[in-house]
């Protein structure tokens, strides 16, 4: 087998240890799958403590920008949910691949190829995880909306500029990323014509790095600007608003 790519991905900090679900625990796995079928890993993407209901993650839109080159035939992943837990999500992320004649491989699933047996399994599949990931947002969604209400942080990969360590119950600034943050804003408000790729240009160009320590796409300049109010000292979450119990990062009258 030829060149391929390998991807990995954990929800939470807790999973990424060595656990059936974890960083690591994945890498075994890819590895022993390719050195059982002669394929060389020639490039490892990674996104440690971010949700698979997003799309918006550092290591798999390097993996999807890199795939354009063509330097790999195939993704190896652990499992198929670690792509996506959102069945549309996991789809379109393969679509994509496949625009490029690049093939999602899973180590614990056995299907493979675009025949429609193997087609309806990998659908299947994504299904049952999405219903898996709906159950378990319904457990936690009553208990992390009352938490909201008191401006205290639902859970989740934390912002960039802050951190989210486990054993305590808020949120703790980054300086580093906070300067990030903070030049992010500082280059929007002197120079508002810029496009997103143009502010992600001059990052990169500078030194700055995204909270994986990543370079930056147009997507993780959005998503930084999207959370104005985040950084201004406020907290939404499922619609409820009140004041955060984080540190603001920027000044409430910054533009």
């Amino acid at each position: 087998m030829a060149d391929v790519a390998a991807y990995l991905r954990v929800s939470t900090a807790n999973q990424a240890g060595e656990d059936k679900f974890g960083i690591e625990a994945q890498r075994n796995s890819i590895e022993e799958w390719a050195k059982q079928n002669s394929a060389t890993i020639v490039a490892w993407y990674e996104d440690d403590g971010i949700s698979g209901a997003t799309l918006n993650r550092d290591g798999l839109q390097s993996l999807l920008t890199d795939a354009e080159q063509h330097p790999f035939i195939g993704v190896l992943v652990a499992k198929m949910d670690r792509v996506a837990r959102d069945l549309m999500a996991q789809l379109w992320i393969e679509k994509e691949l496949l625009k490029h004649n690049v093939e999602i491989i899973s180590v614990a699933e056995p299907f493979r190829g675009q025949d429609p047996a193997n087609v309806l399994f990998r659908q299947v599949i994504g299904a049952f995880a999405q219903f898996e990931k709906s159950r378990i947002a319904e457990r936690m969604g009553g208990g992390r909306i009352a938490k909201a209400k008191t401006g205290g942080y639902a859970g989740g990969a934390a912002p960039m500029g802050y951190r989210a360590q486990r054993g305590q119950k808020g949120l703790t600034v980054d300086p580093e990323k906070a300067e990030t943050v903070q030049t992010i804003f500082q280059l929007h408000a002197d120079h508002p014509d810029w496009s997103l790729r143009q502010l992600a240009q001059v990052l990169n160009a500078a030194g700055y790095t995204t909270a994986q320590n990543k370079p930056f796409h147009a997507a993780q300049v959005q998503r930084v600007l999207k959370r104005e109010n985040f950084y201004q000292g406020a907290y939404t979450y499922a619609q409820v608003e009140a004041p955060g119990q984080h540190s603001p990062i920027l000044a409430p009258n910054a533009s």
